[in-house]
């Protein structure tokens, strides 16, 4: 089986294979002219995620593996090496990433080049299947459209951008919006393991088929303790208002009252206009001592030396439902605060392993910042029960085998209109 894996997933260790070059000073300007900030274009690792599937389908016999993933400052349109079992394929986005700044899908679509790279390398790798990243990513996900005709491709969903709450929680991007409608109108395929989006998608589209698929687990590396500097952390790949860092600054104003010297530290990737933002929020509330920001890491192990130099990570997330940093911090034992979601609430169902404070209400999440510093004993109890909680979760055969039947159910649907089984659908 010829898998290709259609996703923004890079580490380190790939982009040191790559031929990378740096902006002269005429391209730094038409940046900066553009209003795009050079903390969007800077390298650093993503979708780690992706990278544990990839680690999982090498251990199979019968896979060729296949990675295929936008890359900033190349040298060449098009990049391609070897490392382990899998082949990895870089394409320059740069382009159609500047080109989004029209706002118009119409536009954007016609113009952008990432589909015609994609193309050209899925007709040298002539898979069997597509698993492709999400809706959410336009220079990822506008490939689909022209692969879906040719390859079965498997929309892997990490959201639902056309969510009727995330207008509550920032702005919409009117092209992605437009795009998420074409994939979701075009793409047969679509896997999750979240009911919220089976049902959003279910109501954008009631007769694609949805599968049950879920990411393995990721294997987190080893990371010594920290000397604890932060009580509190909330940290993200992209800082966002959906994220709760506003959310965290005015909370942690409440528990200043009683503590002075608390600490937030809020680590991730933001934009100017949303780093301007939230400054401006700290200064408004006197928090300049208390809250501190940090950019986004390169690599994720600084990412997590990071944040277990907090004692507690305060994620109060809109609209995940349970997000990766949850997992992470909770396997890495830090205490987690977080809101309640559809999803949430079923990380206490055995043990208490994070507390929840309802959504959008400051006085709740405050009431739980108070609970960690008031109390080892219920911190010990978190960061033991959350440990426990993702160490008997780390088994990914049964995962695998659940997701090898759904790839396998998809190319004999595609070549031969095989019926796809009941019991691999999301239902």
């Amino acid at each position: 089986m010829r898998i290709m894996i259609l996703s923004p997933y890079t580490t380190a260790h790939l982009r040191s294979h790559i031929k990378l070059t740096d902006y002269n000073e005429v391209t730094k300007k038409i940046i900066s002219q553009l209003g795009i900030s050079e903390r969007a274009v800077v390298f650093k690792d993503v979708a780690p995620w992706v990278g544990q599937l990839i680690g999982e389908l090498e251990k199979i016999s019968n896979v060729e593996l296949f990675s295929v993933a936008p890359q900033i400052k190349m040298r060449e349109a098009i990049q391609s090496f070897k490392s382990g079992k899998t082949t990895y394929y870089f394409y320059s986005s740069e382009y159609s990433s500047v080109l989004r700044k029209l706002k118009n899908y119409r536009w954007w679509k016609f113009l952008q080049n990432c589909s015609r790279r994609v193309n050209r390398i899925a007709n040298e790798i002539k898979p069997d299947v597509v698993i492709a990243y999400g809706t959410e990513n336009p220079v990822i996900s506008i490939p689909q459209l022209t692969l879906s005709k040719k390859y079965p491709v498997l929309c892997v969903l990490q959201t639902i951008y056309n969510n009727p709450d995330r207008a509550k929680y920032g702005g919409i991007d009117p092209l992605i919006r437009d795009l998420e409608h074409d994939i979701v109108n075009h793409v047969s395929y679509f896997g999750t393991e979240d009911k919220v989006y089976y049902d959003l998608l279910k109501g954008m589209r009631g007769d694609t088929a949805v599968f049950r698929f879920i990411y393995p687990h990721a294997q987190l590396p080893d990371i010594e303790p920290q000397e604890k500097k932060y009580d509190f952390v909330n940290y993200a790949f992209t800082m966002a208002n959906k994220k709760g860092d506003e959310d965290s600054v005015r909370a942690l104003k409440i528990v200043k009252n009683k503590y002075p010297n608390v600490t937030l530290n809020i680590a991730g990737g933001m934009s100017d206009s949303r780093r301007e933002y939230i400054v401006h929020l700290i200064d408004e509330l006197s928090l300049q001592e208390n809250v501190s920001l940090t950019p986004v890491f390169e690599c994720k192990e600084d990412m997590f030396r990071h944040i277990l130099k907090a004692k507690c990570a305060v994620l109060p997330v809109k609209l995940d439902l349970i997000s990766t940093t949850i997992k992470e911090s909770m396997y890495y034992g830090l205490p987690v605060i977080t809101n309640i979601t559809p999803a949430t609430p079923e990380l206490n169902e055995e043990k208490q392993c994070v507390l929840l404070a309802e959504k959008g209400n400051i006085n709740s999440l405050a009431k739980c910042m108070f609970d960690v510093l008031e109390s080892e004993v219920l911190t010990n109890s978190l960061a033991k029960n959350g440990r426990e909680y993702m160490e008997n979760r780390m088994d990914n055969k049964p995962i695998m085998t659940q997701n090898m039947k759904v790839l396998y159910a998809i190319i004999e649907n595609h070549r031969n209109g095989t019926n796809i089984p009941r019991d691999l659908l999301f239902e």
